[in-house]
């Protein structure tokens, strides 16, 4: 049978290199956008607004472009980002103190520090914790307001613009902290949810085993002419029953909130599952291909996966890709590796990115499969397929 080819990862998980990503274009565009207040500055230096001499004029716009720099270099990851945003405050509020002092009205007010001190304002109300995030919310937001001041004749319609310009800013940033925060919840729920499912499981496949080992010693006991035999067989007799009514008593406190859980589905229920995918979308070609090696000494728990990890990928082929004309189930072993994938042929709904972690995905239900196979020592990926498409793969051990 050939191997499943492994979709490659990326070295850091997908929302950590989105914004690895971002960076560089946005230190770009300030970078751009520095040079050409720079070229601005020095057309005004001869502003007629000034009092002052030449020098003064020329010192003046020197401050506010090396301003411009520093705090835009504030937005690289050299620091955390409270540190940067620390260190950016400072350097914006040492600007204004030193044109202020100068006493003299600066027509051009820093865009590039304003707009580099607005970044930093939604990145701190988005990711940075919420203690150290209100002083430096107050701060940054302040050195944004502060530039205008600086021209004493800047009207008081400009004020209030910048004004809201930080209010939407700070908004925004909250918008996607609660988003998160969210988020990070409705994971936490999927998994706890799995475990307390992989709990049920446990106590299930090791009730058989348990229930098993008591009954053979009990018999054994009953036929065993030593004493001390039986009487050892009674105590593992003993131990197997308190071990089974333990199991069953956390059980119940684990899953006193869960509903009544339906009877354990095996690997022989896979098919089941594509049949009745096949009839819902009676218009997509569907196919099972099972290595025939598949479940050679497969463990029960493992079965119970494989039927899981399959459902969910056909819900979500189902949600996602509802178009898709082609869908495929591949069941295949490797060596001690079972390779579990559900793929697709596409369709509008599909939009091409990088593979991602389950938890990246934007599914709950990914979540649940991941923290499954997890727990039994596998991994599970989800995105483009190297001959196109999409693909839920699955690599988990063969043996636990």
């Amino acid at each position: 049978m050939a191997q499943i080819p492994l979709p490659s990862l990326p070295s850091l998980p997908p929302s950590r290199s989105l914004r690895a990503a971002r960076t560089p274009a946005l230190v770009a565009a300030l970078g751009g956008l520095w040079i050409l207040e720079g070229r601005a500055l020095s057309r005004g230096a001869g502003h007629p607004v000034y009092s002052g001499g030449h020098h003064a004029h020329l010192h003046a716009h020197l401050v506010l472009w090396l301003t411009g720099l520093l705090v835009a270099a504030c937005l690289l990851p050299w620091a955390p980002l409270a540190g940067r945003a620390a260190a950016a405050v400072a350097v914006s509020w040492s600007a204004t103190g030193c044109l202020l002092m100068a006493g003299q009205p600066i027509p051009a007010w820093g865009i590039t520090e304003s707009a580099a001190l607005l970044v930093l304002l939604g990145a701190v109300a988005w990711r940075t914790p919420v203690r150290p995030a209100v002083p430096l919310g107050i701060a940054l937001a302040a050195g944004i307001l502060a530039a205008p001041v600086r021209d004493a004749d800047a009207l008081s319609t400009t004020v209030v613009a910048y004004a809201l310009v930080v209010a939407g800013v700070t908004a925004l940033g909250l918008c996607l902290r609660h988003r998160d925060v969210e988020r990070a919840r409705a994971v936490a729920a999927a998994r706890e949810a799995e475990r307390l499912e992989l709990a049920g499981e446990l106590h299930d496949f090791v009730a058989h085993h348990v229930a098993a080992m008591t009954l053979l010693a009990k018999a054994t006991g009953s036929l065993a002419d030593d004493e001390r035999v039986a009487a050892s067989l009674r105590d593992i007799q003993e131990a197997g029953d308190e071990a089974m009514t333990t199991a069953r008593r956390l059980l119940k406190v684990l899953q006193q909130d869960q509903a009544h859980r339906a009877p354990l589905p095996g690997l022989d229920r896979t098919a089941e599952l594509v049949a009745a995918f096949r009839e819902v979308h009676p218009a997509a070609r569907v196919t099972l291909s099972v290595d025939p090696r598949f479940d050679e000494g497969l463990a029960p728990e493992l079965g119970a996966s494989v039927h899981r990890i399959v459902g969910e990928g056909l819900a979500n082929v189902a949600k996602h890709s509802p178009d898709a004309s082609a869908v495929g189930v591949s069941l295949r072993r490797s060596g001690e590796r079972l390779f579990v994938s559900v793929r697709d042929d596409g369709g509008p709904a599909r939009t091409p990115c990088a593979p991602r972690a389950p938890e990246d995905s934007g599914g709950l239900g990914l979540v649940g499969v991941g923290e499954r196979a997890d727990a039994i020592g596998g991994s599970l990926t989800a995105g483009p397929a190297p001959e196109g498409g999409w693909e839920l793969l699955a690599v988990l051990p063969a043996r636990l």
